[in-house]
């Protein structure tokens, strides 16, 4: 017969005691409020982000269709066309991968202030519930 896993049986009991714990101090309702309000903030900082490099692909996609109909029509004939318009292909490629780099660090100022005000904000609220609960508790007759 087959010995029953009291490890994992034991584990999984402490941690829905640990669950039903944290629960149900409300200290855990400002941290659990704005953690998620972060994450939503953060999602719409990140589709910003993403909305913003997508056009930029899109208009790299159409100049390099442009210069690359241009170098093959007027190019032909003369090469300094073809370098010329190569030439500013290029520069408005890297105007555009300096745009990336730019929003990038940007997105991730924007989050970690985020993180870093939510979480003042969590503690601010924790410690004003702490500090009711002290006062209820330090008026109620024992």
């Amino acid at each position: 017969m087959a010995k029953p896993d009291t490890t994992t049986n034991g584990i999984l009991e402490t941690m829905k005691s640990a669950g039903s714990a944290l629960a149900a101090n409300p200290m855990f309702g400002p941290q659990t409020m704005h953690f998620w309000q972060a994450q939503d903030r953060m999602l719409d900082e990140a589709q910003k982000l993403s909305s913003a490099w997508f056009k930029r692909r899109h208009a790299a996609t159409q100049s390099a269709l442009d210069a690359s109909s241009k170098v093959v029509t007027d190019g032909v004939h003369d090469p300094s066309i073809a370098i010329k318009t190569l030439a500013e292909w290029q520069a408005h490629s890297m105007e555009r991968l300096a745009e990336d780099a730019r929003d990038g660090v940007e997105f991730v100022a924007r989050c970690a202030g985020l993180v870093v005000s939510n979480e003042v904000e969590a503690m601010e609220e924790a410690t004003e519930l702490a500090q009711k609960a002290t006062k209820t508790s330090k008026s109620e007759p024992v």
